[in-house]
């Protein structure tokens, strides 16, 4: 029984991985559309979150079957409790992903956005952000949850550079594109925040306290 129970325990932790890395790969290509005016790139984010919103359907039926049939304590508790809460946050950056590519200029006509390049600086932190919150989900790492957190700092000064750029009436905006780019830039700040929030659980999965 208990040699059952940690096998669905390492199946549990292998579909979180699967999911992370889908939405790993969904930001990225939402982050390459930002400069990008390629339609395929639209489609291709939108289509594949239909796979990341299923594998958040069965880690969530997993997660309750194993509470209910194993009525886990402790570290194994802690972990599928965190990984409720990890799932979570993934399937909502993969649904901030297919914001980004809505607002992107291939969803647009071509139309490019205002700051692209803070946008995309912004991407390319939050990318490596996602990257290392699963690896410290993976490994049960504090030290690189730790650095996760450290890296928000980062997103939320380049936050902060893009709107100074939209606020500067010297460059002339076409209105449009910059209400769209504030709310890429804000879609990326959130995907951080969501990075942030798996540390938290890492935190918890790890000492039993955020």
């Amino acid at each position: 029984m208990r040699q059952s129970f940690h096998e669905e325990l390492d199946c549990l932790h292998r579909s979180v991985l699967k999911m992370g890395c889908l939405v790993e790969e969904a930001v990225k290509e939402a982050v390459l559309s930002i400069g990008d005016p390629d339609p395929n790139l639209v489609e291709k984010v939108i289509l594949g979150d239909d796979k990341i919103d299923q594998i958040y359907e069965d880690v969530e039926t997993n997660c309750f079957m194993i509470l209910a049939k194993q009525q886990p304590v402790a570290r194994d508790l802690r972990l599928i409790a965190s990984s409720l809460r990890v799932i979570s946050d993934l399937e909502r950056m993969g649904d901030l992903a297919i914001n980004i590519v809505k607002a992107s200029p291939g969803a647009s006509g071509g139309e490019p956005l205002v700051a692209s390049d803070i946008l995309i600086r912004m991407g390319r932190a939050a990318s490596v952000m996602i990257e290392n919150a699963l690896q410290a989900y993976t490994k049960g790492d504090v030290q690189i949850a730790k650095v996760v957190k450290e890296q928000d700092e980062k997103i939320d000064d380049m936050y902060l550079e893009l709107f100074e750029r939209l606020f500067d009436c010297a460059g002339g905006h076409e209105l449009r594109s910059a209400v769209k780019s504030a709310f890429v830039g804000r879609y990326l700040e959130r995907i951080a925040d969501h990075c942030v929030t798996i540390a938290e659980r890492v935190d918890f999965m790890v000492l039993g306290s955020a």
